[in-house]
């Protein structure tokens, strides 16, 4: 029997994974009329240690023959490049279709060679592992009795991003320094609280190897490279459409089709990229909002500080916003006499 008989016939025993020693082990067993089962704790665990040996060898001797397989190919199409260039040389009526023929063949040879396909998680397996983390973090700030705000802070110095969920509702900053704990405990009361890694931080340092320039550093830039990334890298998304309104401080990005998590789960790794993409490049502390719609999967604001300093006076609250327009309003109806 071949190698590659071998690979096909393991391409379909391997099908579901691990299934394939332990539905042979239960069918030998089923099929075997003289055996019945000990109750013995000791040889069950001795038999399903050597299952899991026999899955790991199998899973072993897949790799190695889908390896071996790409290898082959490969030395076949380079092969037929050489042979393509020979030719070209040898017989000089046809020599431009055999040196394209041979060009054709070198390059696909070294694209099967080096560019052969990894390892891929299903996506229900990577909802699985992250939503436990997610969950973890997200039962921290609900017993901790933190705020629902979520500020992704950039660390210059660090060239990362931290993610802070502040203790009280009107909160201070902390330090860089003092991010970098996991309780974030200082002498200012309001600048309490925990601070984690985002799950958009990897997902950026994946994107920015993949930029062919420099990160944006102005909303509009910075909203259509994470909606591209949203979509045509990574794949977390089937469509993501933005809008920024920087005077304002504002960038909206709406999700539809997301592929990876939900809007209700803590730091989604969605929502996590677009404030990690904002922090980075605007250099600034960003709020992020996550809101479910229906026309829509979700939509993603997120909120920086604007003002000709670096620096923004805080928004009055509605209160007082509304005493401010009162006062103004019984300023303007009073008598000139008592206005001065």
């Amino acid at each position: 029997m071949s190698a590659d008989d071998d690979l096909d016939r393991l391409d379909e025993g391997l099908a579901n994974g691990e299934t394939h020693a332990v539905v042979s082990a239960a069918a030998e067993r089923d099929g075997d009329a003289g055996r019945t089962d000990t109750g013995d704790p000791d040889a069950d665990r001795a038999e399903l240690a050597g299952l899991r040996r026999e899955n790991v060898r199998l899973r072993q001797r897949y790799e190695a023959l889908r390896d071996g397989q790409y290898r082959r190919t490969a030395v076949a199409l380079a092969a037929l490049g050489v042979a393509g260039l020979l030719g070209g040389a040898l017989f000089p009526p046809v020599r431009e279709t055999l040196v394209v023929l041979g060009a054709i063949g070198l390059f696909a040879a070294a694209v099967t060679r080096y560019l052969s396909p990894e390892r891929f998680i299903p996506v229900g397996v990577g909802s699985s592992v992250f939503g436990a983390h997610a969950n973890n973090h997200a039962a921290v700030v609900d017993e901790l009795g933190l705020q629902d705000a979520t500020v992704y802070v950039p660390d210059a110095d660090r060239d990362s991003v931290r993610l802070f969920v502040p203790e009280h509702r009107a909160y201070a900053l902390p330090d860089a320094e003092a991010l970098r704990d996991t309780f974030v405990v200082t002498d200012d009361e309001l600048a309490r609280g925990v601070a984690f890694d985002p799950s958009g931080g990897g997902l950026f340092d994946e994107f920015e190897r993949s930029l062919d320039g420099p990160l944006g550093d102005d909303p509009e830039t910075l909203a259509r490279q994470a909606t591209d990334a949203l979509v045509e890298l990574f794949e977390l998304a089937g469509a993501a459409t933005a809008e920024t309104d920087a005077a304002d401080g504002r960038l909206t990005v709406r999700v539809e089709d997301c592929r990876f998590a939900a809007a209700e789960t803590f730091d989604t790794p969605v929502a996590s990229f677009v404030a990690v993409v904002v922090a980075r490049g605007l250099d600034a502390p960003v709020v992020t909002e996550v809101a479910a719609g229906e026309e829509m999967d979700f939509a993603v604001t997120c909120r920086w500080e604007v003002g000709g300093d670096g620096e923004t006076e805080p928004e009055p609250s509605a209160d007082a916003a509304d005493g401010t327009t009162e006062t103004k309003r019984e300023t303007e109806n009073a008598d000139p006499d008592e206005r001065r």
